[in-house]
């Protein structure tokens, strides 16, 4: 891209309409392996903190892909607004600005879903899903477009929520939807599980795991919160983390499981070393594995990347002088 040209503004309606899973899952996927491979560096998650709420930033540069960026949100009182500032790695030239609700709902579930392509049992065909909210809705999508799915079963605190959750679903993808009174309901006899609430404590047990089970603990990047009981992390034969150092910071299900004494960070692995083809990911399938995921930005840039790509093919989008 060379220097003169003007960058892209895109609106969430533009993502919207641009983005969809299946391109969510190729760029993580890609996303994934270039981390993987070295090629691609990401710089963590960091927050200014006031009493209203915080401004939270992250970044990275994919050489590959020949982006760089930053995503920046801010979580005030009165909600939470994000953006994705992209640039050329090439020219160091602004190459678009995105807003991001929806991109981060994409690529949010399009690493789930990837992550069960890699550690998942091939044969999986139900999926237990405690939370109902808008990412659970791209969880159960991403799932959806790796393996064939015969059930979804669904709790979540409010059941309002669940039927809300069972009727939209059920019309977008093929799996038989199921609303489900506890957790424990929803999970038993599961071949994926994913946690995606707002949870300040567990809600997967211990008790609650089975061999071959692939758990995606997604809801929690607060080292204080934690969806996933110390019980239950120590109980998973191989644990995976998008991001090494920033697990270490605000990983609360993984840390918690640390100070208890049932995870050494020395077992915990990246994701992406399995995508690029360096460590094997599933090895039995009896295995229970537990991908514990923050999020990212290489996922957002990626993911951001691939829509403006479609945007300035269909000539969609805003150019700012």
């Amino acid at each position: 891209m060379s220097g003169d040209v003007m960058p892209l503004y895109l609106t969430e309606a533009d993502v919207d309409a641009l983005g969809d899973m299946e391109l969510a899952l190729a760029a993580v996927e890609g996303a994934f392996d270039r981390q993987g491979r070295g090629v691609a560096g990401n710089v963590g998650r960091r927050r200014a903190t006031v009493p209203a709420g915080s401004l939270n930033v992250m970044g990275g540069a994919d050489q590959e892909l020949g982006a760089a960026g930053a995503k920046i949100y801010g979580s005030f009182e009165g909600g939470a607004r994000f953006v994705v500032v992209l640039f050329d790695v090439a020219t160091g030239s602004l190459q678009a600005v995105l807003e991001a609700g929806r991109l981060g709902e994409l690529r949010t579930g399009a690493a789930s879903g990837i992550s069960s392509k890699y550690l998942a049992r091939s044969d999986s065909r139900v999926v237990g899903l405690i939370g109902s909210g808008r990412q659970a809705r791209t969880q159960l999508e991403a799932l959806s477009g790796v393996h064939d799915l015969a059930e979804a079963r669904v709790y979540s605190r409010n059941p309002a929520n669940v039927e809300n959750y069972v009727k939209t679903m059920g019309e977008r993808v093929d799996a038989e939807l199921i609303a489900c009174t506890s957790a424990t309901e929803a999970v038993r006899g599961a071949d994926i599980v994913v946690t995606a609430t707002s949870a300040a404590g567990p809600v997967l047990l211990a008790d609650d795991l089975e061999p071959g089970m692939h758990v995606v603990a997604m809801g929690s990047n607060n080292p204080v919160h934690g969806e996933v009981a110390a019980a239950a992390v120590a109980r998973a034969d191989r644990v995976f983390v998008d991001d090494l150092d920033g697990a270490h910071v605000e990983g609360g299900d993984l840390m918690a499981a640390e100070r208890a004494g049932g995870l050494q960070w020395g077992q915990v692995i990246e994701l992406g070393q399995v995508v690029a083809g360096r460590v094997p990911g599933r090895t039995a399938d009896d295995e229970i594995t537990l991908f514990a995921s923050q999020g990212i930005a290489l996922w957002d840039i990626a993911m951001a990347q691939a829509v403006v790509e479609r945007a300035e093919a269909a000539g969609r989008g805003t150019e700012v002088p």
